[in-house]
């Protein structure tokens, strides 16, 4: 829609252009044809009349006063308009034209003279003298406003057309000029909620305008979603602070703690020296898995996880994976099982990080196991074109009310956040990512007490 105000103004001022000069034409038309025998006329009718009588002899007063002559200029009856008598001979050439003495002598009256017929034969005229308004007011300003209706209506038709593109202009141009003014230095002020009225209502409506404000909010839109972003980044930095100052602080304290023993000769024999020495080696273990996970919680905020997904076989990534799994629960003294009940089909995914999931879930199932002997169940089916894997455990479940926030940052069911339950809130929050990444859903079923079930689709 290029040009669009620049074609619609070349088209406002040719439509002025040929109104004016259309108007032009039918006024000089209207003068050139003007009727001018109407004014001839109005005064005919008015002494029709008194011109019949006199034609036959008859010189009443009559409305208007006159003479009457004949042919050579002699005055057949005057009634007291001119300073002659009965009887006189006058000049017809002078009293028949309307000379300059006359209208300086006669101001605001008209000579108006007519031929005397009797049976068909000029004997004679008549000069009536006549008050000029009584004929020509009416007649001029109809004149007038038959020569000049015509520009009169080009006139207003132009002013009409000029008050409508003036109305579009200040409404579709200056208008969103203002606004986005406005918004402009809002932003520049830190306010990004000021909206600019996009101006894409209609497509008669649609110019450069339009664009202008079509893009301006696409920039402010997305000025106010990176706002948003660095406001939750900055958040989340706050939160991970926090978070890890607390979840930290325990297993650096085992491992002062154990490593002072170990210095200060309390572990006196050998095997509590081992003792000692698993256990800060268990610790250091965890703060290796805790960092880990708040990197890579770090470049999921960033966006900088990598997620490298290639066409594979399902079948041939997932029972080596679940094989592996197998071993690693067994190795917590926890029952493991499996079913699968789909047949081999293609899916595109990253191996490594759906690997990922599924070692966090288990990690997960296995810290809420409780004090029952654990028993972890991996399934995996078809649901439409989707694979959907279930990891359910056995263990103490989750409430209700916790549900709706397992897979936010740094969430636990546990409140208290103690030692026994170690790790840094973040497993199922990056598996959430991950699995979204990959244009699945992830979900959680539980009831207290009762096991959890958590599932996720791949394509």
């Amino acid at each position: 829609m290029s040009n669009k105000l620049y074609k619609t103004n070349i088209i406002t001022a040719a439509v002025i252009v040929v109104v004016i000069f259309v108007s032009a034409l039918m006024t000089i038309y209207r003068y050139i044809n003007a009727d001018y025998n109407k004014y001839d006329n109005n005064i005919r009718m008015l002494v029709s009349n008194q011109r019949n009588e006199i034609e036959k002899g008859v010189y009443n007063k009559g409305r208007y006063p006159y003479i009457v002559f004949g042919l050579d200029g002699k005055v057949l009856h005057n009634s007291m308009v001119f300073n002659v008598q009965a009887g006189e001979t006058i000049n017809v050439q002078e009293m028949l034209q309307f000379d300059k003495s006359f209208r300086i002598d006669n101001k605001g009256k008209i000579k108006e003279s007519f031929i005397l017929e009797k049976r068909h034969k000029i004997f004679g005229f008549v000069v009536f003298i006549i008050p000029e308004n009584q004929v020509m007011n009416d007649n001029i300003y109809t004149r007038i406003r038959t020569i000049f209706s015509p520009v009169l209506l080009g006139i207003v038709i132009c002013i009409c057309v000029i008050m409508i593109r003036t109305i579009y202009f200040n409404r579709r141009v200056l208008k969103p000029l203002v606004e986005i003014s406005s918004s402009a230095k809002a932003i520049i002020a830190g306010n990004y909620n000021i909206e600019v009225i996009r101006v894409y209502e209609k497509a008669i409506r649609e110019n450069e305008v339009g664009d202008l404000t079509y893009s301006f909010e696409l920039m402010r839109d997305e000025l106010k979603e990176k706002q948003l972003k660095e406001e939750t980044l900055k958040k989340s930095q706050q939160e991970l602070i926090s978070c890890i100052s607390h979840d930290l602080k325990t297993p650096i304290s085992t491992i002062k703690a154990y490593s002072e023993g170990l210095r200060d000769g309390i572990a006196k024999t050998q095997k509590s020296r081992d003792n000692y020495v698993n256990i800060i080696i268990a610790k250091t273990d965890l703060l290796i898995s805790m960092i880990n996970e708040l990197l890579e919680y770090s470049n999921t905020q960033l966006n900088q996880l990598s997620i490298n997904r290639q066409e594979v076989y399902f079948l041939e990534y997932f029972i080596p994976a679940i094989k592996e799994l197998e071993v690693y629960v067994k190795q917590k003294d926890m029952d493991f099982g499996y079913e699968i009940k789909l047949p081999d089909m293609l899916v595109v995914i990253d191996k490594k990080r759906i690997t990922e999931v599924l070692y966090n879930l288990v990690e997960n199932s296995m810290k809420y196991i409780g004090e029952k002997r654990g028993r972890i169940v991996i399934e995996a089916e078809r649901q439409g074109q989707y694979v959907l894997i279930k990891v359910k455990d056995n263990g103490i479940g989750i409430s209700a009310d916790d549900i709706p926030y397992v897979f936010d940052k740094f969430y636990r069911a546990e409140k208290s956040r103690s030692s026994s339950l170690p790790g840094s809130g973040l497993g199922l929050s990056i598996c959430k990512y991950i699995v979204n990444e990959h244009g699945g859903e992830i979900y959680c079923k539980s009831r207290h007490n009762k096991g959890c079930e958590i599932g996720f689709t791949l394509e």
